[in-house]
């Protein structure tokens, strides 16, 4: 193989593995002609309010769109300036300019500022705009997994045979700042913009407009699920099972009732930490990692406490050789079934 066809090779795999190696930008261009290509770029400045309890999230954003036009009507007028405020505005009437809505925001956008300026003969429409965003909050393995904080611009200023978006970069945090961008306990596992086209009633109902989609995918802090979650819930069960444990004999006859209100408190505790977490925990209709948790520790408390109930009526009237052999009976029993219900439900977690 000669070295042009090296070179050849090289250039195409340099062409082809950013779009499906890198994976950070995905552009959906097809047959589809449009008047106006415009690129853009997202940049993240903050992202905060991570509630998946409600399904929503609060982002400070930096929006670049760049498009060919008549860019000589700005530069005989403003050349190298970049213009803001009534400037902006007024130039706006003589112009086409992309306008987008953002279709998952609770509440119209809140805009710092808006700025125009032409580089490389295309118009740059900067925009920084903070917004509340709805998400579907679904984490079946919760604390575990990954939340998609997505964001659709929406485009209404033309059909995809007037504009169509071109992504691309996203980025999450300025390079040149150290500041914690993402707000809490999460962390950025990869982030990804594409371009889709759907349709709209406008227009007949029948036009597809394009549409910006930005993801962010995050990961929950392992720390934080530990020490809010995994540890008192663990905790409530060994206390169980110790409780089931040592207080078994008629000997220790005054014991159980200790045995019995101690089982009890720990039951009345699960519902108290759940509430307690309430904010952190996802609202969802089906059973995540968190939820089996909290059903595997009250089902383990509920049937220590009924072991004590029956055990205290029915082994005060055994003598000692059998009352010592159902005795361990009890005590195998708490932890054999604290085992196998911790087995089904990890099971229909990790298969769903």
């Amino acid at each position: 193989m000669t070295i042009k066809n090296l070179m050849y090779v090289f250039v195409l795999l340099f062409n082809i593995l950013p779009a499906h190696v890198f994976g950070d930008v995905k552009s959906e261009r097809d047959s589809v002609e449009t008047k106006y290509l415009v690129d853009a770029k997202v940049l993240f400045d903050e992202v905060s309010n991570i509630d998946i309890s409600k399904g929503h999230y609060r982002v400070s954003v930096e929006l670049l769109l760049a498009w060919e036009g008549d860019t000589d009507l700005f530069l005989n007028k403003f050349g190298d300036e970049v213009i803001h405020g009534s400037k902006l505005e007024s130039f706006f009437e003589k112009i086409w300019f992309p306008e987008f809505f953002i279709s998952n925001a609770e509440n119209p956008r809140t805009t710092h500022y808006r700025t125009l300026g032409v580089f490389e003969d295309k118009y740059e429409l900067v925009e920084r705009f903070v917004a509340d965003l709805s998400i579907d909050a679904e984490m079946p393995k919760y604390p575990f997994g990954t939340l998609d904080l997505f964001m659709d611009v929406a485009s209404f200023s033309g059909n995809t045979k007037k504009m169509i978006f071109n992504p691309v970069f996203i980025e999450v945090g300025h390079h040149d700042v150290s500041r914690k961008v993402l707000k809490g306990n999460w962390s950025v596992q990869n982030k990804k913009l594409e371009e889709q086209r759907r349709t709209s009633l406008n227009q007949g109902g029948k036009e597809k407009f394009s549409y910006l989609i930005s993801h962010v995918n995050v990961e929950h802090g392992f720390i934080d699920a530990v020490q809010k979650i995994f540890f008192p819930i663990i905790s409530i069960i060994l206390l169980s099972l110790l409780i089931n444990h040592f207080y078994v004999l008629k000997a220790q006859e005054e014991l159980y009732a200790m045995r019995v209100s101690g089982q009890l408190l720990l039951f009345l505790t699960l519902p108290g930490l759940k509430f307690a977490l309430a904010g952190e925990l996802p609202a969802t209709h089906y059973l995540n990692l968190t939820d089996a948790f909290f059903i595997v520790a009250t089902l383990i408390v509920t049937f220590n406490m009924l072991m004590g109930i029956v055990s205290h009526y029915y082994l005060s009237e055994l003598n000692e050789q059998l009352e010592a052999k159902y005795a361990t009976v009890i005590r195998v029993a708490g932890p054999l079934f604290a085992f196998v219900i911790f087995l089904v439900f990890i099971s229909i977690i990790f298969s769903a």
